[in-house]
């Protein structure tokens, strides 16, 4: 089959985006965008001004525009600019079309009805329907300002000199002549030594590496019959044996679920828009199964790069691949939504700020959002490069997926792929079962329509309008997301989010302080200057995404390959050569061995970009051994160890404490859950516990509205009312239910974390976070002493030493074994026999056997809460 391109054109409805036939491409922009930039005739300019412009500025400037009460519903009247842009409800006027311009419906009081006081004269209505069908002449164009950078050329020529700005160079290695090194990066790393005067450790022992290795590569404790036999290969020969279960340890589908899980945390994944209102993202798993695969794949880092940033708009020969890029893109719309914000030229605004701050922070290792509203504090980048990289996004829609409600204001559609598999749970219908569910659609809009109306009446009720307005809100919702779930047939669509190209390619326009409602000058579409050689050439009929994708992946590009191998070497080491790792410009540190990074840089591009290959070399190193054994001479000489002449102790992440445990007792299942536990619930407002808000309780609150039987002192206030999030049911997190697979497949809600995650410093989701926090609190001690997951696990631990061993010192050995990956001291195994021995003898009314399996939990429980449980030394 040949190669092929597809796109998604932007449609009507407001939940779904259907695939158009390989090869189609659509016009860059209709008739009307183009008649509407012809410039206008007098006559045309003189009908406006006599007939229309007085009309806006009686009738509609007190409550939409900038200068009366402000800008309701996201809708500005006041330039033409904002009239094309619209409002929530969309654009006031299509140049040419009456019916799609909400302005003429609501003058017509067709669903809005505008003005409020009154219908306007019908001859004042027959001049703005001659206006609209004339193309809408309006000569109120803002004379644009003109934002002028600080940031010069000579500035610009001067900043590429910096380090980062400069193109990775592979040094030069010089032997070692203490016969410490043995691979290229023991001899970058020795050079550092040498210039510090410091003396490397000794290596790890077997087991301390051992385990080392299994959690930094798959994010699991060895087993007692693996760290056995490492022992013993390790005896005979350490290259080896270490190289021996490297390669073993690349080849587990775990190591993708290790590493990918590391992406995911830079690029901000989570399974609902968070912020003011949590709706779900229920088509977000297939992002993270994407990166997770990727991982295991070893994609090459540069494609990896392209497909997320333009996979849409690259070649595909099949129809699975094609899927697999569109997915790839969803790293574009997956950050935090505000669904809450009227105007939607902010929402676009904030978007598009938002895909610019994570691309640049997570590929170049800087933020180039932080020129939105002025040149960059520190480094040489202009507010026109901003706007650059602004124009890129600007002319790309971003599918995220929601239907309109009240708490809803910015609902998007989303992507169809051209493969099926369906969310589960979506179920099959008949074509009469859709045409009935479309008929409720209609009568609950109607009913909306009408409680509006009675809402609005001067004797209402308010609260009792809003009740049933609330209702009947989430029952359109309710029905619209089953009616968009399956196709004409009745047959369940395969969705996902990501972007397409615009059918309107246009350059950004610098915004005076970041503000949207003052432009200035239009800016042409390009890269960051200080990490460019000559400007970029974009097409008329293309966002400039492709180019983009092909530039932060080009082997001149100075940053992006130092980047990613800076947070290798952190998640193996637990800090970067870079301690900042998303702050390579001017104000971040400067890197602790340039040469190592710049070696790594290079090693990893002519390796074709293969992060199992670096992660391999680095790991194979004899750095990578050294004890963290402590040592005062050792420390006072580098107490940071940015020289690398000692291990560093570090505790496990949340997801390795979780699943260690999980399958130190058995139970973990190492197969991947369909989808994730959000996808089974649709699109639809999570609570602050996790569940959507249930229509149920929502329909007896309203049932009760309609009849009067609210009582008095029993209402709840109506700013409680008007938060959904309120009235869902208490209880525990759901999220916390007993699943025994990986943690990187629990539900990752922005604004409801998985308690087991949340206490262990779990990424913030909402956030860019290259480097979690580590912390040691007492809510962490209280969660291994008291939570019901950790006395489940205890329990099932202790069930699998009595199967495993007869004795009370071989079930001690073997939990030793299992837990700290060692066998115990003499002294440990004598203190923990007598710890048995005493809390087994206590009096007590419960069977022997019963109190010896509490005391054998017991004694599980208290290895698990350990600090040597928690770090990796």
């Amino acid at each position: 089959m040949t190669s092929f391109r597809k796109r998604i054109p932007k449609l009507g409805s407001l939940f779904v985006a259907a695939m158009v036939v390989a090869g189609l491409r659509p016009a860059a922009i209709g008739q009307d965008a183009k008649a509407q930039e012809q410039s206008p005739t007098p006559e045309a300019i003189q009908f406006f001004e006599s007939k229309i412009r007085p009309v806006l500025v009686d009738q509609c400037y007190r409550c939409h525009s900038n200068d009366g009460l402000g800008t309701r519903g996201g809708l500005a009247v006041d330039s033409r600019d904002a009239l094309l842009a619209g409002g929530e409800s969309g654009p006031a006027v299509v140049p040419g079309d009456l019916q799609e311009s909400v302005l003429w419906k609501a003058i017509n009081y067709e669903e809005l009805k505008m003005p409020p006081k009154g219908r306007l004269p019908k001859e004042v209505l027959a001049d703005f329907k001659k206006w609209i069908e004339m193309g809408a002449p309006d000569p109120r164009v803002a004379t644009a300002a003109i934002v002028r950078s600080q940031v010069t050329a000579e500035d610009i020529a001067k900043g590429k000199e910096f380090w980062s700005f400069k193109a990775p160079v592979k040094p030069v290695v010089e032997e070692d002549s203490t016969n410490w090194a043995k691979t290229d990066i023991d001899r970058l790393v020795a050079v550092k030594h040498r210039e510090q005067e410091l003396q490397p450790a000794a290596d790890a022992d077997a087991n301390t590496l051992l385990r080392r290795l299994c959690f930094d590569l798959i994010g699991l404790p060895p087993t007692v019959e693996e760290a056995e036999a490492f022992e013993v290969n390790y005896k005979k020969d350490p290259n080896g044996a270490v190289a021996n279960i490297v390669d073993r340890l690349l080849e587990k589908p775990q190591f993708g679920e290790r590493w990918g899980r590391y992406w995911l945390d830079v690029a901000r994944y989570a399974e609902s828009t968070g912020k003011e209102v949590d709706m779900t993202f229920p088509n977000a798993w297939r992002y993270r199964d994407y990166v997770i695969d990727s991982f295991n794949r070893d994609k090459p880092y540069d494609q990896f790069i392209r497909e997320q940033i333009a996979g849409d708009l690259l070649p595909a020969k099949e129809d699975r691949t094609w899927a697999e890029q569109l997915v790839a893109t969803g790293f574009l719309a997956i950050g935090p939504k505000a669904l809450i914000e009227q105007n939607p030229r902010q929402f676009r605004a904030d978007l598009i700020d938002e895909q610019i701050d994570t691309t640049t922070r997570v590929i170049l290792g800087m933020s180039v959002a932080c020129a939105r509203c002025h040149d960059h504090k520190f480094d040489p980048i202009p507010q026109t490069d901003y706007y650059a990289m602004a124009g890129i996004f600007q002319s790309t829609e971003t599918f995220f997926g929601g239907t309109r409600s009240q708490r809803n204001r910015q609902p998007s559609n989303q992507i169809i792929l051209p493969i099926d598999d369906p969310n589960p749970g979506v179920k099959s219908m008949s074509s009469s079962e859709v045409a009935s569910l479309k008929k409720q659609l209609q009568e609950r809009e109607a009913e909306y329509v009408e409680a509006r109306r009675a809402q609005r009446q001067p004797n209402g009720d308010a609260k009792k309008g809003f009740l049933s307005l609330a209702v009947l809100d989430q029952a359109i919702s309710h029905l619209q997301n089953q009616i968009h779930s399956v196709d004409e047939k009745g047959k369940p669509l395969s969705f996902c989010m990501g972007v397409q190209d615009s059918e309107r390619i246009r350059n950004a326009t610098v915004l005076v302080r970041g503000e949207i409602d003052q432009p200035a000058q239009e800016v042409d579409r390009g890269f960051v200057q200080v990490l460019s050689n000559g400007t970029a050439n974009f097409g008329k009929k293309s966002s400039g995404r492709l180019e983009l994708a092909k530039w932060l992946t080009d082997r001149n590009n100075p940053l992006t390959a130092r980047v990613m191998v800076n947070r290798v070497w952190q998640h193996l080491f637990g800090n970067g050569i870079v301690r900042e790792p998303e702050n390579f410009g001017v104000s971040g540190p400067a890197p602790s061995n340039p040469e190592l990074l710049d070696y790594l840089a290079v090693q990893f591009m002519e390796k074709k970009w293969s992060v199992k290959s670096l992660v391999r070399e680095i790991v194979n190193s004899r750095t990578y051994r050294l004890s963290s054994q402590f040592d005062s001479h050792r420390f006072e000489a580098d107490p940071d160890n940015l020289y690398v002449a000692r291990g560093n102790p570090r505790r496990l992440d949340a997801e390795a404490i979780r699943d260690s445990i999980l399958a130190i007792s058995g139970q973990l299942d190492l197969k991947r859950p369909k989808a994730s536990l959000i996808a089974s619930y649709g699109t639809t407002l999570l609570g602050p516990n996790g569940p959507p808000v249930p229509l149920s309780a929502l329909q007896s609150l309203g049932e009760m509205a309609k009849s009067g039987r609210l009582e008095k002192g029993k209402v709840p206030s109506l700013s409680a009312l008007q938060d959904l999030r309120n009235l869902r049911p208490s209880g525990a997190n759901p999220f916390d239910a007993s699943v025994y697979y990986r943690s990187v497949y629990l539900p990752i809600a922005r604004n409801t974390l998985p308690r087991s995650l949340d206490v262990f410093d779990f990424a913030e989701p909402s956030l860019v976070v290259g480097l979690r926090e580590e912390s040691n609190t007492a809510d962490q001690a209280l969660y291994m002493l008291n939570n019901p997951f950790i006395l489940e696990q205890s329990e099932a631990i202790a069930r699998r030493l009595i199967k495993m061993a007869d004795s009370p010192a071989e079930r001690i050995n073997k939990a030793f074994l299992m837990i700290y990956g060692r066998a115990p001291t003499s002294s440990e195994l004598r203190a923990s026999q007598e710890y048995i021995r005493k809390m087994s003898s206590t009096p007590t009314s419960r069977p022997r056997e019963e109190r010896g399996f509490a005391m054998l939990s017991q004694f599980c429980q208290a290895l698990l809460s350990s600090a040597e449980f928690r770090y990796v030394n």
